[in-house]
């Protein structure tokens, strides 16, 4: 587990939206790929969880394509068995 020394935090918004490091990852290298995978699961969990609520709205796959930067044809293929 990553000491109090050691954090990751999200910043920014929209395009500048960046991940800093703060302590020494570089000695745990280890404890600093498992934290960020456990951020990548909160992000995809959260990126589903928000797919599946524009669909619920009405929003076409190609609105949640443009969102996602990619096409409506990927964005189902990745996203529709989430709703």
């Amino acid at each position: 587990m990553i000491g109090s020394s050691t954090r990751l935090r999200i910043v920014g918004h929209g395009a500048s939206t960046r991940v800093r490091l703060i302590g020494d990852w570089n000695g745990r290298p280890l404890d600093a790929i498992r934290e960020a995978r456990g951020a990548q699961r909160a992000l995809e969990k959260m990126l589903r969880e928000q797919v599946r609520a524009a669909r619920q709205t009405g929003r076409s796959w190609s609105e949640v394509g443009d969102a996602l930067g990619t096409t409506k044809q990927a964005a189902w293929e990745r996203f529709s068995a989430s709703g």
